[in-house]
C-alpha cells in the first residue's frame, strides 16, 4: 500500500513538473514573440528630426559708423516619421518655423517677422513592386503661417495672415522610394485649394481668389521630391521640391516651392543652420516698386543662425 501511494505521489509530482515546464516554455516563447514584434516594429519606422533656437543681437553706443540696436530670434522644428513594412508605407513630415527681429530701442522698437511657416504632409503608399520601391500613393499637404505679415517698412498694411493664404493639396499618384530618406512622388491629377480667410485680403482678390471669395480651386499635375539624410556625423541636409501646374488656367505655368535646410553641428547642443526657400506662384501678384505693375515674381528667403539645436533620431 505504501509503495502504491509513493508511486501515485511520484506520478502526480512528475505531472506537476512537466506542466510547470510546459508553462515556462510557453511563457518564454510568448516573451520572445513580443520582443520580436517590438524590434520589428521599431525597425519599420525611420524617424529623423531637428529643433533649433537661434539668437542674434546688436547694440551701438556713440558708434560713428552708425547702426541700429536689434534683437533677433529664429526657431524651427523639422520632423520626418516614415513607416514601411511589407507592402505598406506611411510618410509624415512636419515643418514649422517662426522668427522675428526687434529693431531700435525698446521704448520705440519696431517688430518685423523674419520667418513664419507651417507645413504638414502625410502620404500612404501601397507597394506595386517586389522590391517595394514603387508605390501607389495618396498624398495630402497643408501649408499656411502663424501670424499677419506686413508690407514693411509699412507695418499697417497687412499682406498675409493665418489661412491667408492657406494651401491644401491632395491627390493620387505613384511614388518611387529607393531609400527611407528619399522619395519622388508624381500625380497626374491633384487638387489644390487656396484659402484666403482674411476679409480685407479676400475683398482685394489676393492670392488668386476671386474678389470677395475665400477659396480658389485648381486641378493639375503635381511632383514632390523629398530628401532628408545625415551627410556626415555633423552635417544634415533636408530639402523638398514641389512643382504644380493648373490644367484649367494657364497650363504650362509651373508653381515652384523649394525649401532647403542645412544643419552643421558644432557640439551636442550647438549648431549652425542655413535655411532657404524659393517660391514662384503665378497667382501671387507682387509689386517690386511703388509705380510698378504687380505681377508674379520669384520669391526667395534665406536665414542663417547659430544657436541651440537638438537632433531627434
Amino acid at each position: 500500500m505504501k509503495k502504491i501511494s509513493i508511486v501515485i505521489i511520484l506520478v502526480a509530482f512528475s505531472g506537476m513538473v512537466v506542466g510547470q515546464n510546459a508553462e515556462i516554455v510557453k511563457t518564454a516563447k510568448t516573451k520572445e514573440t513580443v520582443t520580436a514584434i517590438k524590434l520589428d516594429t521599431a525597425k519599420a519606422w525611420y524617424i529623423d528630426g531637428m529643433a533649433s533656437l537661434a539668437f542674434s543681437q546688436a547694440s551701438f553706443s556713440n558708434w560713428s559708423s552708425g547702426g541700429e540696436n536689434s534683437l533677433g530670434l529664429n526657431t524651427f522644428f523639422n520632423l520626418k516619421a516614415n513607416y514601411r513594412k511589407g507592402k505598406h508605407s506611411w510618410g509624415n513630415t512636419i515643418d514649422i518655423g517662426y522668427g522675428f527681429n526687434i529693431l531700435g530701442k525698446m521704448s520705440n522698437a519696431k517688430f518685423t517677422k523674419s520667418n513664419d511657416k507651417i507645413e504638414l504632409t502625410s502620404a500612404y503608399g501601397y507597394s506595386l513592386s517586389k522590391d517595394n520601391k514603387w508605390m501607389l500613393t495618396v498624398l495630402l499637404n497643408f501649408r499656411t503661417q502663424f501670424s499677419a505679415g506686413y508690407n514693411y517698412p509699412d507695418d499697417s498694411t497687412v499682406t498675409s495672415n493665418f489661412m491667408a493664404p492657406g494651401y491644401l493639396l491632395g491627390g493620387l499618384g505613384i511614388t518611387y522610394a529607393p531609400a527611407k530618406w528619399f522619395y519622388v512622388y508624381l500625380s497626374p491629377g491633384s487638387g489644390r485649394f487656396t484659402f484666403v480667410l482674411d476679409k480685407k485680403l479676400s475683398n482685394m482678390g489676393a492670392f488668386g481668389v476671386d474678389s470677395g471669395k475665400q477659396m480658389h480651386a485648381e486641378f493639375g499635375p503635381y511632383l514632390r521630391a523629398d530628401f532628408g539624410k545625415d551627410l556626415s556625423k555633423t552635417i544634415n541636409l533636408s530639402t523638398t521640391l514641389e512643382l504644380f501646374s493648373n490644367y484649367i488656367e494657364h497650363f504650362g505655368n509651373v508653381d515652384v516651392n523649394w525649401s532647403f535646410l542645412l544643419t552643421m553641428k558644432v557640439n551636442k547642443w550647438l549648431a549652425a543652420s542655413l535655411a532657404t526657400q524659393l517660391i514662384y506662384d503665378n497667382n501671387v501678384m507682387i509689386k517690386t516698386a511703388p509705380t510698378a505693375e504687380p505681377g508674379p515674381r520669384t520669391q526667395f528667403k534665406e536665414l542663417f543662425g547659430l544657436g541651440i539645436t537638438y537632433k531627434l533620431k
